[in-house]
């Protein structure tokens, strides 16, 4: 075999024949999947004028990833090579003689994914990546949409297409194929060994075989329910984001124990502009909060904590919104996540915290120098989305501080001051 040679494996037919929209590539470590498919795209681009998007969670991530494959991979190989007339290194594109794309890019938020149309979108690693960033390069996608993960853990891909169910939007719209190291015909018996040793059952069930595994560790288990009883009191709980961080609202109905969440925002401030000015809408951000608040039953004698923003709760309030801001200080982040899970939580409608911040809201692990043991450290991990669990850990927090854990006397929480 000559070294410069196009290989690919078997997974690689199974891609080339695939008919469906979507495509989804869940496997274990060292399957092959990533390179099989980058073949594949760089097969298409070569066959006819196509545009394609190569999506990563982060820059470098996409540098590191699939750009880096497909420089080592595919563009110098046979067949390949002589359709590429160009190579720029700062837009991460690749520019074929007969007028085809292959862009290697990410997007940090919705909004910046909604721009662009292309023939065929790859996302690299899709459980790094936000439902809503997916949703809009995909509706701009004519042709044909790919998505690889390793399968560590449910995330939007197994609610949104391999759970769904007849009526829902991706039911009966995607193949998905189950790859392992074993399908890699280009691994050495050293790396099949390495793999196929692993003795956690749990990791060898993800790494091995890939099959679904479960996250361990995950903060936070919600119950997802259909409707809320009718009657329960209500309030809601604000998280206030700027530049890149999401405003958050979320809609919670109580009951003794029993707490049901409805989002009702997630938008970073700039996005909020932008469709103010979209829908001519003569407000500003916080008065568009206060029109959602309002629109979902708030009123002057509503429970409504948030985020500590004195500007914010200002024009809230200016707004009609009995505004209060929860208490914040040393240990009231594990105190409240506690109020949280003291309680029996349930959700409605609310497929950002479903897919994106429930799923990756973990505990922070260390090593104890003792024993060498993995622990706990009793605090999230930094950097995870958690603005929509922001809003539910202030309210249930708050509540808990005004008028004790469960209070049975609804009268007294509805004429509070």
């Amino acid at each position: 075999m000559r070294n410069n040679e196009l290989t690919v494996g078997p997974l690689y037919s199974k891609i080339a024949s695939c008919t469906s929209k979507y495509v989804i590539l869940q496997g274990g470590k060292w399957s092959g999947k990533t390179v099989n498919t980058l073949c594949r795209l760089g097969v298409l681009a070569s066959l006819s004028k196509v545009i394609i998007t190569v999506v990563g969670s982060t820059i470098p991530n996409i540098k590191k990833g699939a750009l880096r494959d497909f420089k080592n991979f595919v563009a110098p190989k046979n067949g390949i090579k002589e359709c590429i007339r160009s190579f720029n290194e700062s837009e991460r594109t690749y520019y074929y003689k007969n007028g085809s794309i292959i862009e290697f890019t990410s997007y940090a938020n919705a909004l910046e994914a909604t721009s662009g149309k292309r023939d065929y979108a790859y996302f690299n690693e899709v459980n790094g990546i936000d439902y809503n960033i997916f949703y809009n390069v995909s509706i701009s996608t004519s042709k044909q949409i790919f998505m690889d993960y390793n399968p560590t853990a449910k995330f939007f891909v197994h609610y949104k297409f391999i759970d769904s169910k007849p009526g829902d939007q991706f039911y009966g719209k995607y193949t998905r194929y189950i790859s392992d190291h074993r399908h890699n015909p280009f691994l050495t018996a050293d790396k099949h060994d390495e793999i196929e040793s692993i003795s956690d059952p749990e990791t060898h069930r993800v790494y091995a075989r890939g099959l679904t595994g479960k996250v361990e560790g995950l903060i936070y288990t919600f119950t997802k329910v259909d409707t809320v009883p009718a009657g329960l009191p209500f309030g809601f709980g604000i998280d206030f984001g700027y530049n890149s961080d999401k405003s958050a609202i979320v809609k919670v109905w109580y009951n003794n124990r029993d707490r049901y969440y409805k989002e009702l925002l997630y938008m970073t401030e700039n996005e909020i502009l932008d469709y103010i000015i979209k829908n001519k809408l003569n407000i500003t951000p916080a008065g568009y909060m206060a029109k959602i608040l309002k629109d979902n039953g708030c009123t002057s004698s509503t429970l409504v904590w948030g985020d500590h923003d004195k500007s914010y709760s200002v024009s809230l309030r200016r707004n009609g919104i009995p505004y209060r801001m929860a208490r914040k200080g040393p240990n009231t982040l594990s105190a409240g996540i506690s109020k949280v899970k003291e309680c029996n939580n349930y959700y409605i409608d609310s497929p950002t915290l479903e897919n994106v911040e429930l799923p990756s809201y973990e505990w922070e692990t260390a090593v104890d120098l003792l024993t060498g043991n993995e622990i706990s450290t009793n605090q999230p991990k930094e950097g995870t989305p958690d603005h929509l669990l922001a809003c539910i850990r202030y309210f249930n927090f708050s509540y808990a501080l005004r008028f004790g854990n469960h209070p049975t006397d609804e009268k007294d929480v509805e004429n509070e001051e």
